[in-house]
Order: structure tokens, then C-alpha cells, then sequence
């Protein structure tokens, strides 16, 4: 059976060990000694200081320096419900042993002891009975080291599993995030590609226009690609780039209107979070309108979140509630990569203002980029607020 790693000398600190199994057994002498004082001095007996020295010497020596010893071999292979059957014998093996190897010298070392001082109080004789009882001294004190032993090995081991746990659980949120995160950019790319082809056989200028800022906008993405999450000012200028790309293609049919609270832009976001939003607005409002379109955007802080709101002048939702033709990649990952990064405390929907249109709506705590997240309590217990008008905010135009 491989031995058990999980107490070696790379992770436990067994000076500390050794410096709390002698207080322990320091206190338990104490308290001996302050119970037999006690009792020698209600019944007017002399105190036998001698003996007190002796159950230290006993007590607080060998047991003190015994315990880690014995704690060292119950941890090298301890009882556990994969291995107990071949961990038992061990273990019950040191139980009847090691007392045996500490009773032993103790008798002798008592003998001893009793005869130099002329003690004797602390004589114990060469005897069968003699040294039983000093075994079953022995044998009931390693009992209680095997089972304070056990109790610290399981209680360390159940924090290594969650520890363990924790991890794994982070690394597979990460790596759903990574595969998220790593859909958009062949999403958004096919797209834009697909307007290139359309504009190329009507205006090679402005095809020609949008394959430069398609590369400005692909060597941005791919700066920050490992990103899980960016400053809501790298987002917008991200944005600014496909925004230019859209005005390429729609010309005079689309217009944009930001509304940035300058405290904002240092706030944390996650990285391509805007521009599918947009992109929505763009295929299910501007895109759907013979008229010219409008795309408003509009981030403020309250409190300890960020607001985000991204609305067009297009049709809005069906009258069962959804887009024509469906959410598609972008809304739907947003939405997933928005659970895996904040869980209950994010809240994301899709609402019909009253002026007609879509307005797609985004609550995230506030955080500054680089800097420690404020403590923020899960949506479903924030109190319901009207979510239809865009509060004032100061104006950056683009």
C-alpha cells in the first residue's frame, strides 16, 4: 500500500507538534498535581513532592515526547474507509506495542529512581503486576493519542478535500469562461467578413474602409484575449472600432448615442460584453427598419453596481416576448458567461420601453479595475426597482 503523503514533513510543522504535545501533557500533569494537593491537604497528609516530580518526569517527559512519535505512526497509515482493512492490523499492532516500549523503561527507570533517592513512594517492584499495571497505564494513554490522532487527520484531510474541490470547481468555471469567451471572436468575425463581401461589389472604398478597421479591431481583440474581464473604458473603445465598421455599411441609417458616467470607465466589465449587445440592436432593430436607426448606450454606477443599457428604435420583442428570429450566439453567451462570472448577483433582460424598441438591460457589481470587489448581496434579495428610463448621466458623444 503507498504511504500516506498527506503528513509528511512538507506539510506538517512538526516543531509545533512537538511544542503542543508537551503543553498538553504539561496541563494534564498540572492538573493531577492540583487534584491529589487538594486531597492531601483536606486530610492533613504530607504533601509527597517527590511524587509530583516523578508523574512530571512520567507525564509531561515521556509522554510529551512520545506523542509525536506515536502521532507519526498512526498518520502514516490511519484507518479510512478505502484501506481500513489493511490499515487495522497496523494500527492495533501499535497500540499493543508501543505501550509496551514505554512501560517497560518507565518500570525500570522507577526501580531505579526509588532505590538512589530512597523513595519509596515511587518504588515499583520487578514484578508481573507491577509492570501490568503500568501497561494498561500505557495502553490507555496511547488510546487517547490514537484517537486524538485519528480526529486530526480526518478533520485535515476533510479540509484538503474541500480545498481540492474549490479548486476544481474554479478551474472548470474558468475553462467554461475561456470556451465562452473564445465563441465570440469567430462569431463576430464571420460577421463582419460576411459585410465586407456584401459591400465589396457596391462600394470597394468602403469594403477596403472596413478591412483596415477590421484589422485594427482584431489586434485590439487579440491584445486582450486572455482577459477574462477589461475597464469599461477599453470596452468602449473596442466598441468605437465596430461601430465604425456598422456606419460603414448602414452609412446614414445609423446612428449611435452614448451616455458614460465618467466614474464608470474604470469599472470592470467583461471583456466583448458590449459589442454583441450591439450587434443585436444592429441585426434585430436598425437592420429591420427602412427608416434610419438609433442605438442608445448608456452606463452609470448605482450604488455598488454597474448599470449597462443598450437600446435601438427597431420592433422590439414579439408578442410572445422574443426577438424575431431568435436571440442567436451573442445574447445567449452573454447570458451564459454572466452566470458563470457573478452567479446570482448579475441580472440581465430583454425589455419593451413604452417609446417602442428593445432595451437590453445589465446589473454587475461595481468594481474597479484592479482594485478589491465591493461586498454586494444576490439579486433576488435587492428591492425591485423601474428599469425602463435611462437616468441622467454625463454625456460623451461619439
Amino acid at each position: 500500500m503507498p504511504e500516506d503523503k498527506s503528513f509528511s514533513r512538507t506539510t506538517t510543522d512538526w516543531r509545533l507538534v512537538w511544542l503542543f504535545s508537551l503543553a498538553s501533557w504539561s496541563v494534564l500533569w498540572l492538573l493531577m498535581c492540583a487534584q491529589s494537593l487538594v486531597y492531601f491537604r483536606e486530610n492533613d497528609l504530607p504533601v509527597p513532592w517527590i511524587k509530583f516530580v516523578a508523574w512530571f518526569l512520567e507525564v509531561a517527559g515521556l509522554w510529551g515526547f512520545a506523542s509525536p512519535l506515536a502521532l507519526w505512526y498512526i498518520w502514516k497509515r490511519p484507518l479510512t474507509r478505502a484501506d481500513w482493512r489493511q490499515s487495522l492490523p497496523y494500527q492495533i499492532a501499535g497500540w499493543v506495542v508501543i505501550p509496551l516500549l514505554l512501560a517497560a523503561p518507565l518500570q525500570l527507570s522507577r526501580f531505579v529512581a526509588s532505590r538512589a533517592l530512597d523513595a519509596p513512594d515511587l518504588y515499583a517492584p520487578l514484578t508481573l503486576l507491577s509492570f501490568s499495571r503500568l501497561y494498561l497505564n500505557a495502553f490507555l494513554a496511547y488510546l487517547d493519542v490514537l484517537l486524538a490522532g485519528l480526529a486530526i487527520y480526518y478533520a485535515r484531510e476533510a479540509r484538503s478535500r474541500q480545498l481540492r474541490a474549490s479548486k476544481l470547481e474554479a478551474r472548470l468555471a474558468e475553462a467554461q469562461l475561456d470556451v465562452l469567451r473564445m465563441q465570440l471572436h469567430p462569431h463576430f468575425l464571420f460577421n463582419t467578413l460576411n459585410t465586407v463581401s456584401a459591400l465589396m461589389h457596391k462600394d470597394v472604398h468602403a469594403a477596403d474602409r472596413m478591412l483596415a478597421l477590421l484589422g485594427d479591431l482584431l489586434r485590439d481583440s487579440f491584445e486582450k484575449i486572455a482577459d477574462q474581464e477589461v475597464s469599461l473604458k477599453q470596452e468602449l473603445g473596442f466598441l468605437e472600432k465596430y461601430l465604425e465598421i456598422e456606419k460603414t455599411r448602414f452609412q446614414d441609417r445609423l446612428s449611435v448615442e452614448t451616455e458614460i458616467d465618467p466614474e464608470t470607465l474604470d469599472a470592470e466589465v467583461p471583456n466583448l460584453v458590449l459589442q454583441p449587445l450591439v450587434e443585436n440592436a444592429i441585426r434585430h432593430g436598425v437592420s429591420r427598419r427602412r427608416e434610419a436607426g438609433h442605438i442608445r448606450l448608456a452606463a452609470w454606477r448605482d450604488g455598488d453596481r454597474l448599470e449597462l443599457r443598450v437600446r435601438d428604435n427597431g420592433p422590439g420583442l414579439s408578442a410572445e416576448g422574443e426577438l424575431p428570429g431568435g436571440s442567436g450566439v451573442g445574447l445567449s453567451n452573454t447570458q451564459a458567461r454572466l452566470r458563470q462570472l457573478y452567479g446570482a448577483a448579475h441580472r440581465f433582460e430583454l425589455l419593451a420601453p413604452d417609446t417602442g424598441g428593445l432595451e437590453v438591460v445589465l446589473s454587475i457589481p461595481f468594481k474597479l479595475r484592479g482594485g478589491p470587489a465591493r461586498a454586494v448581496q444576490p439579486l433576488e434579495e435587492v428591492e425591485p426597482r423601474h428599469v425602463g428610463a435611462l437616468p441622467a448621466a454625463a454625456a460623451l458623444r461619439r
